[in-house]
């Protein structure tokens, strides 16, 4: 029998969530206006839970809704994302049963796998007694910028702008307001008549400011609009292996960073070839 309880998330657990990440991550932890935008804001909806010892919340972790097209058919998948456990907790798998939470709260929804890009400390827990199954190391590729941003607005469709994608998060214009526009980031889109880029143009990562390639449908001559709206030393993206042939063109080569890729079946099933999927850097909850 665990010492923790666990509990809904509730408007009073914000000051914990938001404390508990700061003690994780530092100045790359959520400000209190990210953490709104992303929780509440999203259109699919978000599930959050809290576990409590003695009266103190030393664990939090959430899980993101989206609409999503798998095997060509619309359905819902969830994300697992934000989670920390206090030090003073660890070892007590606080984690593990959150995310068991969050699972059975996300099949009783109806939802039919969930995702994650797991990190070094988690990855065991998804594969091991959570019972996850690898997709694939996804390289992240990076190229030298230089920044004169450029005018224009995105012209959003209100259609699945990545219609054609393999298995993917559905890009309409509910999703792309929220993700990208109504964010408090400063992210910048830019479009043409047949697709659109999202550039995050300086972001602090692991203590540097780099630019990211948050999103990218459509024609590979967005790519020098992508540039041109960096302002950071380095740029970073997520190309499919269609694309990278362009991105290499485009100045982009393979990092040694990699993002690992990972799901479960909830409701529905999970293809793991990770040639069913097509992700970008906006498909995570960190970039």
């Amino acid at each position: 029998m665990s010492d923790f309880e666990l509990v809904s998330y509730g408007p009073e657990h914000r000051e914990d969530y938001l404390r508990l990440l700061r003690g994780a991550w530092g100045e790359d932890a959520l400000s209190p206006e990210e953490f709104d935008w992303w929780f509440d804001g999203n259109p699919a909806g978000s599930l959050r839970s809290v576990a409590v010892m003695d009266a103190r919340a030393v664990g939090v972790a959430g899980h993101s809704l989206y609409r999503v097209v798998l095997e060509g058919e619309e359905a819902v998948a969830s994300a697992s994302v934000h989670a920390v456990t206090d030090s003073s907790a660890r070892g007590r798998g606080v984690f593990v049963e959150l995310e068991r939470k969050h699972e059975r709260e996300a099949t009783d929804r109806g939802v039919a796998c969930v995702l994650a890009f797991a990190s070094a400390p988690t990855a065991p827990l998804f594969l091991g007694p959570l019972g996850w199954s690898p997709i694939g190391k996804l390289r992240v590729w990076a190229r030298p910028t230089w920044g004169s941003a450029s005018n224009g607005s995105p012209a959003l469709g209100v259609g699945d702008a990545a219609g054609d994608w393999p298995n993917h998060v559905v890009r309409d214009r509910a999703y792309l307001n929220w993700r990208y526009i109504d964010s408090p980031r400063g992210y910048e889109l830019f479009s043409t008549d047949d697709g659109y880029g999202v550039v995050w143009p300086a972001k602090e990562h692991k203590g540097r400011t780099i630019s990211v390639v948050a999103d990218h449908v459509g024609p590979n001559e967005l790519l020098r609009e992508a540039r041109r709206r960096a302002r950071a030393r380095l740029q970073f993206a997520l190309p499919a292996p269609d694309q990278r042939g362009a991105y290499l063109k485009a100045g982009f080569l393979p990092t040694p960073q990699t993002l690992n890729f990972m799901g479960k079946a909830l409701a529905g099933r999970l293809n793991t070839d990770p040639r069913a999927w097509r992700v970008t850097l906006g498909d995570t909850d960190f970039f």
